[in-house]
Formats: C-alpha cells, sequence, structure tokens
C-alpha cells in the first residue's frame, strides 16, 4: 500500500496538468473568437499592422501626383519716403519707382486625384499650393514714420504657371475652386491640351473624420521635397477644433501640403481617406545676414566687413502638423456641385 502511494500522487499531478491546458486553450479559443467579432470598428485603429501592407500603399500612391505654381511679378521700389499708395494708384509705377526688378515665387505641392472622364482629370490640394496675392506691398517702418503709409516697395502679379507632373510629362492644369479658409482647391487638367496622361483616381473609399480617436494611426502619402514618400505618424482630433483640423506628429516637409492621409477600422484589411497634409506650425527668429546678393562674401573662411542686415527665417516645428478632416473635403465638394457637374463629374465616389 505505501509502494502505491507515489504512483496515485503522480496521475493527481498529471490529471491537474491537463485540466489546466484544457483550460487555457478555452481561454485562448475565446479571445480568438472575441477578437474576430471585434475585428471591424466605426473608429481608427491606433494599433500597428501585423502584416505587409506596401500593396494598398503603392495602389494609393498612383493616385497622388507632384504639382508646382510659380507666380510671376514684377517689383518697383521706392527709395523716397513719401510715396502712397494714392499715388501708385494714380501714377504708372514704372513712372515713379526708383528701381524696376522682375521676380518670381514658386511653391509645390501634392495633389489628389479624385476622378476622370473623357476631357478632365479632377484634382483636389491645398489652397496655399496654388495661391499667389495680385499685389505684394512693404512699407517703410521707424519710430517717426505712420504704420503702412509710405510704401518701399510694391510687387505685382503679371502671370502664373501652375504645372502637374506625370510619370511620363508635365502638364497644366486650371484652379477651378478654391476655399481658403479651409485651405482647399479643386484642380482640372484637359485632357484636349494634355492628351492620355498617366492620371488614375483614386480607388479607396472615402472615410469619416468624426471617427478619428486620440492615437489612431495614420499614413500620409505626398511629395516632401519632390520625393514620392510615405510616413505614418499618430492623429489628435479634438472636440474643440476637429471640424475644421486636426493634428498629427508625422513629420511634414514642403512639398507634402495637399497630401492623402489614411487609417484602417478593419485590421488592416482596407484602407479609408481620412484627411488631407495641410500644414506644419513654425517660428519666426530675426537673424544677422550679409549684405543682400553679396556673392563676395559666400567664403565663409574670409572674415566678414561689409554692413549687416536683418532678415527673418522661419523654422519648422517637426512633430506639430495640421490636417484637413475629410468630412471638411467632402464639404467643399458639395459646395461645387454645380461646377463639377458643369465639367462632367457626376458621380464623384467621395460624394456617394
Amino acid at each position: 500500500m505505501k509502494n502505491q502511494l507515489p504512483i496515485l500522487t503522480l496521475v493527481a499531478i498529471a490529471l491537474t496538468l491537463t485540466f489546466c491546458s484544457s483550460s487555457q486553450q478555452s481561454a485562448s479559443t475565446g479571445s480568438s473568437g472575441q477578437q474576430s467579432q471585434t475585428e471591424y470598428s466605426k473608429y481608427y485603429t491606433s494599433a500597428f499592422p501585423q502584416k505587409n501592407i506596401s500593396s494598398q500603399l503603392k495602389n494609393a500612391q498612383q493616385s497622388v501626383v507632384r504639382i508646382v505654381s510659380t507666380g510671376f511679378y514684377n517689383n518697383y521700389s521706392f527709395n523716397d519716403k513719401a510715396i502712397t499708395l494714392a499715388d501708385i494708384k494714380t501714377n504708372p509705377p514704372k513712372d515713379i519707382a526708383t528701381s524696376q526688378t522682375s521676380v518670381e515665387e514658386s511653391t509645390s505641392g501634392t495633389a489628389i486625384i479624385l476622378g476622370r472622364n473623357n476631357q478632365n482629370s479632377l484634382l483636389a490640394t491645398c489652397h496655399h499650393t496654388v495661391f499667389f496675392p495680385d499685389t505684394m506691398i512693404t512699407y517703410y517702418e521707424g519710430p517717426d514714420i505712420p504704420d503702412e503709409t509710405y510704401v518701399e516697395s510694391i510687387s505685382i502679379k503679371n502671370n502664373q504657371t501652375s504645372l502637374v507632373y506625370t510619370s511620363s510629362e508635365l502638364q497644366p492644369f486650371e484652379v477651378l475652386a478654391t476655399k481658403p479658409r479651409a485651405d482647399l482647391a479643386l484642380l482640372n487638367v484637359e485632357f484636349e491640351q494634355t492628351g492620355n496622361l498617366d492620371l488614375y483616381p483614386l480607388t479607396i473609399d472615402a472615410g469619416n473624420s468624426d471617427f478619428l480617436q486620440l492615437g489612431s494611426l495614420i499614413y500620409v502619402l505626398g511629395f516632401p521635397k519632390s520625393y514620392p514618400m510615405v510616413t505614418r505618424g499618430l492623429a489628435s482630433p479634438s472636440d474643440s477644433w476637429n471640424d475644421r483640423f486636426f493634428v498629427t506628429d508625422a513629420i511634414f516637409n514642403p512639398g507634402i501640403s495637399g497630401g492623402l492621409i489614411l487609417a484602417s477600422n478593419d485590421n488592416f484589411k482596407s484602407f479609408e481617406w481620412v484627411g488631407m497634409a495641410s500644414s506644419s506650425t513654425a517660428s519666426r527668429e530675426n537673424i544677422l545676414v550679409p549684405r543682400p546678393n553679396a556673392d563676395t562674401y559666400s567664403n565663409i573662411t574670409r572674415p566678414y566687413s561689409d554692413s549687416v542686415f536683418v532678415t527673418q527665417k522661419s523654422r519648422i516645428n517637426y512633430g506639430i502638423t495640421q490636417a484637413i478632416p475629410i468630412n471638411q473635403v467632402r464639404e467643399f465638394l458639395k459646395e461645387q456641385q454645380s461646377l463639377l457637374e458643369s465639367k462632367g463629374f457626376k458621380n464623384l465616389p467621395i460624394l456617394q
């Protein structure tokens, strides 16, 4: 009898381990079942993908193009601190200016292809990437000079060119409509002028930016510094301004404005279009520089002994960037529906 005790003890331990193992398997199975039931959510996930999503991003990237706009100006300078805007309106600037030069300002950005028909392609981008003011005025400043009274220089726009980069060529586009407050613009590329272009409308469904939550993972596709790139970040929506924009920590650089922002709410089986890259915050600081256009002082090994000038330099605050919610884009398109229909765009997927 004494010899049987160890055997009984071992049998009891084995049974206990078997039951524990069965309990763990049941718990694991239950967790898997729950995961399959909650795989889809109306809210965009904050989790990272557990599978390769490169093909989905590549499919979206073909609907994102680079755009460049350039404004050409005649600049008139006035050394006499007595010229007012009224003087310029009553006299041709070239007749009273001390000097005249031609200058140009360029911007680059990203546009999203929304639709295409037999004659036109419709693109969306940020207003600030295609806008140049007709007139820019600089006033003299000083302790004894009234504010915004005496004109130091005035620049008057005489032309603007706007081009879209396709895989094969550069082609012009026109600005159809803008909404400056929302930083939105609609562009049109005419096929009669451009022939058969490689412009592929976005096939990803437009989502609902109201379902972005704190920490939702987003992907941004665009052309920062003219490079076709994808980056990612976390969304930080807020009830106080989420209808106008949301903030993300994705790294933005000049050229990504208008970029496509994607998120997923079904464990990355698919993506939805949730917004458009807009702008980064920036700070301005005054710095000392040599005399403007002083090429003789470009060699930093030589001591600089000429006059010193003050200029402003902008520094981007990386990681604090604003994005336009897709709901704002959808609202803008609805406001322009009659214009869109006149161009042959009656059934845009984003408006369905």
